[in-house]
């Protein structure tokens, strides 16, 4: 699953947000924010799987992005 983040910093913070879901972390390095970030968007989709209604059916969708956001750097 991929998703598109913001990473920036605030103060002595470095936030990354997923710009989709709004979901927001925050670390003393890029890469703890991105790291935090990545355990808040699971534990959203898991909880959006748990409250998934009886007889509703779920499926990933996968959307090919990387044409679109061409010079943007892919944070691992």
């Amino acid at each position: 699953m991929k998703i598109l983040v913001e990473l920036y910093r605030e103060g002595r913070f470095f936030i990354a947000r997923d710009l989709l879901t709004k979901i927001a972390d925050q670390g003393l390095t890029g890469n703890e924010a991105v790291q935090n970030l990545k355990k808040g968007v699971a534990d959203h989709c898991q909880l959006l799987i748990e409250l998934n209604p009886p007889g509703h059916s779920l499926a990933w969708l996968d959307i090919e992005v990387d044409n679109l956001v061409r010079n943007a750097p892919v944070i691992s």
